[in-house]
């Protein structure tokens, strides 16, 4: 099917224009046809990392998240427990080594 191209004109220095013309003997492509193969993978790259990106922040978020319940989940047992300061503070090393288990595993996942 034909793709109807549009027309764009570029200055570009010396060095830039000698590069992307080496590029092109080496692959075998004509010069309009290197500037579209870098365009499209600039392009991509930039698309991967706002994804990358993304994912990041919403993780980071999520975290947040979880500490905040954790902390409510604390203070919950301090207001309606006997002894409920006492009881949170027994427990709140086992919780922090349940919660850097956790991300081990997440980390060990992710690597």
């Amino acid at each position: 099917m034909y793709q109807r191209l549009d027309e764009v004109l570029i200055r570009l220095p010396r060095e830039l224009r000698t590069a992307v013309g080496e590029l092109a003997g080496l692959q075998g492509k004509s010069l309009a046809a290197t500037y579209r193969l870098l365009l499209d993978e600039a392009l991509a790259a930039r698309a991967r990392q706002a994804t990358a990106t993304g994912l990041v922040a919403v993780e980071q978020e999520l975290d947040l998240h979880v500490l905040i319940a954790v902390e409510q989940v604390i203070a919950l047992m301090e207001s309606f427990l006997p002894r409920g300061q006492g009881a949170a503070r027994r427990v709140l090393p086992e919780a922090v080594l349940a919660a850097q288990r956790r991300l081990e595993l997440r980390e060990g996942v992710e690597a």
